[in-house]
């Protein structure tokens, strides 16, 4: 799949606010690429498609999970989590999409996992630090991305923040937020 292809199919099924959002993550994860030489087509192709299954309703994405053997803890989270997985499965079948660290990148953007690829860790900072992000702390992150270069450091305290946030809200965690967190506690260096 090329840039153009993607962004069109990005446009054509996503609401023009998010299709918005998933422009700014696509031009944040090609800045990205060039800091951490990452390949900057599949950081875009990534970046643009990310949130392809955002607004998928809930019904079916439980049903795509236990239809493609995806991890069935995943039956217990919403569209928040789900929609990560969800949507690179959707992405390879629809578009007989096969690249393995694109898919990944979008699968694990809304989880983080250990031991990620270059892209997804961009992916999945990209979507944290893109530049109409105003949550706290996000300007940091953008420091440790932008200024300091520590793409590990950034995985890691975008990955403590979003535990924290869940705990404030009494959510539960899924395993491979924690194992994020853990992974790039001990990695960030």
């Amino acid at each position: 799949m090329k840039r153009k292809e993607a962004l069109k199919v990005a446009e054509e099924k996503l609401p023009k606010k998010r299709f918005k959002h998933c422009e700014r993550v696509a031009e944040t994860a090609l800045k990205m690429a060039e800091i951490f030489k990452a390949d900057p087509d599949k950081c875009y192709l990534a970046g643009i498609l990310h949130d392809y299954s955002k607004y998928d309703e809930l019904g079916k994405m439980y049903q795509t999970v236990t239809n493609e053997q995806l991890d069935p803890e995943l039956l217990e989270y919403k569209t928040e989590v789900l929609h990560g997985p969800i949507a690179a499965v959707k992405i390879k079948n629809k578009f007989n999409y096969t690249d393995s660290e694109v898919l990944k990148a979008i699968a694990h953007h809304t989880s983080g996992a250990k031991e990620m690829g270059i892209i997804e860790k961009i992916i999945f900072t990209a979507d944290y630090i893109e530049p109409k992000r105003t949550q706290p702390g996000v300007d940091e992150i953008r420091d440790i991305v932008f200024t300091e270069k520590k793409l590990d450091l950034a995985v890691y305290t975008i990955t403590k923040a979003n535990v924290r946030h869940l705990l404030n809200k009494d959510q539960t965690i899924y395993h491979k937020t924690i194992e994020c967190l853990n992974y790039y506690n001990m990695a960030k260096g």
